[in-house]
């Protein structure tokens, strides 16, 4: 009895030293882009890849626009009793999913799991693509006794990087977009210690990303539906493609002492990490890197440059070794010519463009080469001139600059740096300086006449600088209560009637589109409507002037007027909206000091740029600007 057992154990264990690996698990996935629960399940076999773990994902859609006859066919025969239900090696299913959580940790137990069940088979096999014509050459062999009968052997093509939204995804992988030859697979009988190739075809869809399409192939037991093996293959691997992107690198002609640079692609089409060198055979061709090193199925990019040093036309070779199957040299050549090249110049720089803030500048110039080269992509940058020393204006490097209010006051110049079309720099030039930037032109020359017994006539001119900007119009003020807006830059009148009696203030402000914004007012005037003579005598307000300005944290006004008045200062914004209102009253002596700390009504910190104020007292009003530059 016990020699009998004995060699029951021997040949158990002889039989497990006999059998072959199983090369990977292959798990299929009913899934849908209309499922809720199908994105856990899509997350669960990207984390197997992305984790190593000896898998070949098939994600067979029903119901969507991803779904044919193949994915279909896979579904119908395994029948999941819901949507997502993934399998392993055609067993084991786990139903079920997640909208936003990895099915990981229930997946990778059972791939475990199998992957310790050693087979009876080998697949391996090689392709061919003529056309659109897809030809796999799948040899299995079988070098144990098996009693699996009814085995079939299939190959599917799938396809990932797919971009497309769905349930919060952005992307489907391994989706089953084909089935050599059909859905059905093609039946493999074999004798112990035989083996066949079987020639799988179909028609391959060109617009599929050939990059990122796998190979599949695995035997099933029809009736258990057990996969007794899988292999797969990154379809250019199976295809034999170059990984290497180019056959040669022509440099374009190269200025001495300037370099270009061009770049290729090593993609790894296999399943192991890939590692190797790079070397130049030539020094004037200089690869950035060395050494590289590329994970399974993923890829990475080159850059060369060449740097000439004489006027000749250089050669070389790039010489890459790996570990690349069937690819362990490649030998890449290189070519490019260096020639003399004298640098560019610029000369007649003119800044047009009206002088004033939120408008546009551009600045012209004359490009010359005595080489007769045409210009390339000179560069310009803004300068803000502070005591006749420029200061770069960041991110102002286009021809054309759109003035901000922090340039208010300052003359602004452009410094040109020439380049022609290979590239080549000029010294730099620094054109002459605009005139100090001005705030938006008010109209001037206001003047009023009364026509008895309550109707003003009020004229003005148009404001300078006004030629070539987006200027609307203009609107008319009484007391600082916007009267009517004009949106005519020709009409310089405006009649107000029936003005109730007393004495009013009356200032015009010019409209600018693109943004709406207002100018400064312009010169204010005092009609008096049946006012008697007394009364006119003595001002209720007769100077306020705001200090520092332009600010950083806070600007105070000092007023002067009549003795023991109230008085209001309102601060607008470019737009005509009020900011903060402060109050404040005169003393015996007519005099009152108030301070504004750049806060709105609500106590929050207002933005940088230009604000007016409007002081208020009794019927007389007194405009100004503030600058605020934190």
């Amino acid at each position: 009895m016990k020699k009998i057992l004995l060699t029951l154990v021997f040949t158990s264990v002889l039989l497990f030293i006999l059998a072959v690996p199983r090369n990977l698990v292959v798990v299929e996935i009913a899934t849908g882009t209309w499922c809720t629960y199908c994105p856990g399940a899509a997350m669960g076999a990207d984390d197997l890849i992305a984790n190593g773990q000896p898998a070949a994902i098939i994600e067979n859609h029903t119901g969507d626009s991803f779904a044919n006859v193949y994915s279909n066919a896979r579904n119908s025969y395994y029948n999941p009793s819901g949507v997502p239900t993934a399998y392993f090696d055609g067993l084991n299913a786990v139903v079920g999913g997640d909208h936003t959580q990895s099915m990981y940790s229930y997946y990778l137990p059972r791939v475990t799991s199998r992957i310790a069940v050693p087979s009876k088979y080998t697949i391996s096999a090689t392709g061919n693509l003529t056309g659109n014509n897809l030809t796999v050459a799948a040899t299995v062999a079988k070098p144990e006794a098996d009693t699996n009968t009814n085995v079939l052997l299939h190959c599917v093509i799938t396809q990932s990087h797919i971009q497309y939204s769905w349930q919060g995804q952005t992307h489907l992988n391994f989706v089953n977009r084909l089935m050599l030859p059909n859905q059905s697979g093609t039946a493999v009988t074999l004798a112990t210690g035989e083996q066949q190739t079987y020639n799988l075809t179909g028609i391959f869809n060109p617009e599929w990303d050939i990059n990122s399409c796998e190979a599949v192939l695995f035997l099933q037991n029809n009736a258990t539906k057990e996969i007794l093996q899988g292999v797969k293959y990154s379809l250019p691997e199976l295809l034999g493609i170059n990984p290497i992107s180019v056959t040669e690198l022509n440099f374009p002609e190269t200025y001495i002492g300037g370099s270009s640079s061009l770049s290729f692609t090593i993609n790894n089409y296999f399943n192991f990490t890939v590692t190797g060198t790079i070397s130049s055979s030539n020094p004037v061709f200089i690869p950035e890197q060395t050494n590289f090193s590329i994970a399974a199925y993923q890829a990475t990019t080159i850059n060369v440059n060449f740097v000439p040093a004489s006027a000749v036309q250089y050669t070389g070779i790039l010489t890459l070794n790996s570990n690349l199957s069937g690819f362990n040299i490649v030998q890449i050549p290189l070519s490019g010519t260096g020639f003399f090249n004298a640098p560019p110049s610029v000369s007649n720089l003119i800044i047009v463009g009206p002088p004033v803030i939120y408008q546009g500048l551009t600045v012209l110039y004359d490009f010359s080469d005595p080489d007769g080269n045409v210009e390339g992509n000179s560069r310009f940058q803004w300068m803000r001139m502070f005591n006749n020393q420029p200061q770069m204006i960041q991110n102002a490097v286009q021809q054309t600059y759109i003035i901000q209010p922090e340039d208010m006051d300052y003359p602004i110049a452009c410094q040109i740096t020439p380049v022609d079309q290979h590239g080549m720099e000029g010294t730099p030039v620094l054109s002459p300086p605009t005139i100090p930037i001005e705030d938006l032109p008010a109209p001037q020359n206001l003047t009023g006449t009364l026509t008895p017994p309550n109707t003003v006539t009020l004229h003005w001119q148009k404001p300078i600088h006004y030629q070539g900007k987006v200027f609307s119009g203009y609107r008319i003020y009484r007391d600082g209560t916007a009267l009517y807006s004009l949106m005519n830059p020709d009409s310089l009148s405006y009649v107000d009637l029936n003005v109730p009696d007393g004495s009013h203030t009356y200032w015009v402000c010019s409209i600018f589109t693109y943004p709406l914004i207002f100018s400064n007012p312009s010169n204010s005037i005092t009609i008096n409507v049946n006012v008697p003579n007394s009364d006119e005598l003595a001002p209720a307000l007769k100077s306020v002037s705001a200090y520092p300005n332009p600010f950083k944290a806070t600007t105070n006004f000092q007023i002067f007027g009549k003795a023991n008045r109230p008085v209001t200062i309102e601060i607008y914004n470019l737009k005509g909206q009020l900011i903060n209102r402060l109050t404040t009253k005169t003393d015996q002596n007519g005099s009152a000091q108030i301070g504004w700390n750049a806060l709105d009504e609500n106590a929050k910190p207002v933005r940088n740029g230009i604000y007016f104020y409007r002081t208020l007292c009794e019927n007389l009003c007194e405009t100004g600007k503030l600058i605020l530059l934190k």
